[in-house]
């Protein structure tokens, strides 16, 4: 009886089967490449609202404490723009944290929006400072940086339906800040209006 001889693979099988692999993995990267891309996309969307919900709820307790400036001139209320022509905000408030081993109560806190020295994108840092106006005198406030990733900010101000982009003195009845955040290679922008209560200073009867 005559055994078979046994066959192997040709040349040409042996290349199909190369060239199936190849397009099944290359189609498995791609899918992997994209899912994992979506997945970076979604998690820095996320963390960029996550960045604009602390600026606008920080400053949104502020402003709802709000105390207004007295006659002489201590406390105050201004906003605009610094020298270096980025926007600022100063106000005086009772929604305070503790400083140096206060219990809070009334502060002058200050916003202002720089360079950050820390980022490779060219995006931005909002500092935040806080100084207690009551107790103890002589503690300075100190910058610490409140949110990164930011691309521009800009604030207006309105009383009785005038619209301006500086403030000084008197409170407004309403503050808009418009924030964008640089997310990749994207720019999210935010927008929020809040109501300022009018609030006046107690006259003290001699």
């Amino acid at each position: 009886m005559r055994q078979r001889s046994a066959r192997g693979f040709t040349l040409i099988e042996i290349m199909i089967a190369v060239t199936i692999v190849t397009l099944v993995l290359s189609m498995v990267y791609g899918v992997v490449t994209s899912v994992s891309r979506s997945k970076d996309r979604i998690e820095g969307e996320g963390e960029g609202y996550h960045r604009a919900r602390i600026i606008f709820d920080r400053i949104g307790r502020e402003l709802r404490g709000v105390y207004p400036a007295t006659k002489d001139g201590k406390f105050t209320f201004s906003g605009g723009e610094t020298s270096e022509n980025e926007p600022f905000l100063e106000l005086c408030t009772t929604a305070s944290t503790p400083v140096s081993g206060m219990r809070g109560g009334l502060s002058l806190v200050r916003y202002e929006l720089r360079e950050d020295t820390d980022a490779k994108d060219g995006s931005k840092v909002l500092l935040r400072s806080e100084v207690p106006l009551l107790g103890e005198e002589g503690i300075k406030g100190r910058d610490y940086r409140l949110a990164t990733g930011i691309d521009s900010m800009q604030l207006r101000f309105s009383r009785q339906e005038n619209w301006q982009d500086e403030w000084q003195g008197v409170l407004p009845e309403l503050v808009e800040l418009t924030l964008t955040m640089q997310i990749g290679e994207g720019k999210i922008p935010f927008r929020t209006v809040w109501e300022v209560p009018q609030v006046k200073v107690p006259q003290v009867t001699p």
